[in-house]
């Protein structure tokens, strides 16, 4: 049986129509780099480069080669992948013992990192930024990674300044040295297209500062369609693909990677709040059409999505997170399931991590689907049941359904009577119960040493006296 990525959206004709706006475009119009570096080793690689606009165009002889002699994903045995994690992002915390919407803490941080660890299906916690009140706003890069490996979370690799590029690499490398590791197993970092078809100077400079000395740093953007690209969905996609194509593109001619990977982050300006709101169904249309110019391409993919835009836990917040992810899983092959995160990833919620621990346990028995077999056809069994009969004293039922039936935690699995009997209680009841069972279970080790800590807070005060 195959669920991941059997969907489809568009014809072969509106692929060819897309791919011709994406030639078009990348020809025709370039994309501005704001960086004599990236645009030289550009030139040398046979793009047409105008140095004194900044703009860089690729022929469509030079995207079609680029396209073909990339790596080709297999499409035809996609392994389904539903994956988690928790994040703490620049917002409020809705805390789970007065339902109040408080400011972030770091023993906040800790009890969040702690709640991901003991969920079976949040893989991991994460923090970019850092939104914990009484720290020095000039470092958070570096604020950021110290928190994170301290209490057990991924870095999502703030860069911000590119004076603390050196920083960061020195702190990388201090953990690398109590972990045993590389340098590059820490570092890393995000960059980004902040406006349509642009890579700004600040954002260049510090993808060509870690470059030059080894390091790989992510070139991603976010596109708003009606804002940072056309307002339709055509039109947004083709856009966006531009400035992924060209990431890739920049990516070969500094590291010499072969693969090509189409991500998707378009979602649709609220032209009313102007807003940039996860949870809308046009996120998951440009997903799947995404989706389907990677396999075109000989791509992988994937798209953004298992978020929400609701303030609370509730139906609004678990519509979209279904929403969200179901469309995406079934065109790409694989999914995300941001586990407690509320208003657009700004806020971070206890409750709403412990119900989305609920939901992801549940798309992953839908991801895998079933095995068609003589033994799980059953006929044998059937024939020994026979008309009339029941299964459920059957050998056969006792050997598979634990592996055939997902079982809840949550969410209710008795009849009126049953649950008013056993008190009534709403998964955001047992949610909240399930958060206080884990806040009393052993707390986790620090992750990093005393004098490892000390360290870097020392690299971070010369930071601070560095860019004051």
């Amino acid at each position: 049986m195959r669920i991941a990525a059997s969907a489809t959206v568009l014809t072969d004709a509106e692929i060819e129509m897309i791919h011709g706006a994406i030639i078009r475009i990348l020809s025709e119009v370039g994309v501005c780099i704001e960086s004599e570096t990236i645009l030289s080793r550009l030139a040398e690689a046979g793009a047409e480069v105008d140095m004194g606009e900044q703009n860089v165009k690729f022929p469509p002889a030079f995207v079609e080669s680029f396209i073909a002699e990339s790596d080709k994903f297999d499409w035809e045995n996609v392994k389904p992948q539903v994956t988690s994690g928790a994040g703490i992002f620049e917002g409020p915390y809705l805390d789970p013992e007065t339902d109040d919407y408080v400011p972030w803490t770091e023993e906040r941080v800790r009890r969040h990192a702690k709640l991901a660890h003991y969920l079976e299906n949040v893989d991991h916690a994460a923090m970019l930024g850092c939104p914990v009140e009484g720290v020095d706003r000039r470092i958070i890069p570096l604020i950021q990674r110290r928190m994170c490996w301290k209490h057990g979370l991924l870095s999502g690799g703030s860069i911000w300044d590119t004076r603390l590029c050196p920083y960061i690499i020195e702190m990388c490398e201090v953990m690398a040295d109590e972990k045993g590791k590389q340098a590059s197993d820490y570092v890393r970092g995000m960059v980004f297209f902040t406006s349509t078809l642009k890579l700004p100077a600040s954002e260049a400079e510090q993808f060509v500062y870690f470059a030059e000395k080894g390091f790989k740093i992510t070139i991603d953007c976010m596109t708003s369609a009606g804002g940072s690209a056309p307002v339709t969905l055509a039109g947004a996609v083709a856009v966006h693909l531009c400035q992924v194509l060209t990431s890739a593109i920049i990516w070969r001619v500094f590291y010499g990677t072969k693969d090509l990977h189409l991500s998707s982050t378009i979602a649709p300006y609220d032209m009313r709040t102007l807003i940039y709101p996860y949870g809308r169904p046009e996120r998951q249309i440009a997903n799947l059409m995404v989706a389907d110019m990677a396999k075109h391409y000989g791509a992988s993919a994937s798209g953004h999505g298992g978020h929400t835009d609701a303030k609370r836990p509730g139906p609004e917040a678990g519509a979209q997170k279904a929403l969200t992810t179901i469309p995406t899983l079934m065109g790409c092959g694989r999914t995300h399931v941001g586990a407690g995160y509320l208003s657009i990833d700004e806020m971070g919620c206890p409750v709403q991590m412990v119900i989305d621990n609920e939901y992801i346990g549940a798309l992953r028995r839908f991801a895998a689907g079933c095995e068609v077999t003589e033994e799980t056809l059953a006929v044998d069994v059937v024939k020994e049941v026979g008309p009339g009969g029941l299964f459920i004293d059957r050998m056969h039922t006792a050997e598979h359904f634990r592996s055939e039936f997902w079982e809840p935690k949550l969410w209710s699995r008795e009849m009126f009577s049953g649950w008013m009997a056993a008190g009534a209680k709403t998964e955001l009841d047992k949610a909240l119960e399930g958060y206080h069972d884990i806040m009393a279970a052993p707390d986790l080790p620090p992750g990093i040493s005393d004098d490892t800590d000390r360290r870097l807070g020392e690299i971070m005060e010369r930071a601070a006296a560095a860019i004051s």
